[in-house]
């Protein structure tokens, strides 16, 4: 699994904790799955490689946002003979690449960032937050681990 968090300016760091925990709830809930991990803004920083079991890094990053450098990495890196599946999380506001990468994306979008239609390609949900409550409700992480759960049964990821 290749994950993208987005630490550009737009993303506050309470945002990027937040969506450092989600990567987290992932692995937790499936522990079997290794992960690739990038922080991006314009550029593409990392990867570092997490499991289940080991800390998140701080984040690097704090400039524009160009979506490219991840899905560029990724297509560099990924053995073509092993499946996966990229996740970025981001509030949208970037530059997209103009052809899809050949992985399935997941899009994680926070409360604020761009509408569903201005992603062009991948599947897109949205954390929310609940009213009257500081902090994140993790509505999406049940449909993260669900598409997660899709994936590795339709033999895109192997465990």
């Amino acid at each position: 699994m290749y994950v993208a968090i987005d630490t550009s300016g737009s993303v506050d760091d309470r945002q990027i904790r937040a969506l450092a925990a989600e990567v987290q709830g992932i692995l937790a809930a499936y522990p079997h799955v290794v992960c690739d991990l990038y922080y991006c803004d314009a550029q593409c920083h990392g990867l570092f490689r997490l499991s289940a079991r080991g800390e998140i890094p701080q984040p690097i990053g704090g400039g524009g946002t160009d979506f490219r450098p991840f899905f560029e990495a990724v297509e560099r890196d990924h053995n073509p003979h092993q499946s996966g599946v990229c996740v970025y999380l981001t509030d949208g506001f970037g530059d997209f690449p103009a052809q899809p990468p050949t992985l399935p994306v997941l899009w994680v979008v926070t409360p604020g960032g761009r509408n569903f239609e201005v992603f062009p390609f991948g599947e897109t949900t949205r954390l929310l937050t609940e009213a009257g409550r500081e902090g994140w409700l993790s509505i999406c992480y049940g449909f993260i681990a669900e598409t997660i759960s899709l994936r590795i049964l339709r033999g895109c990821l192997k465990i």
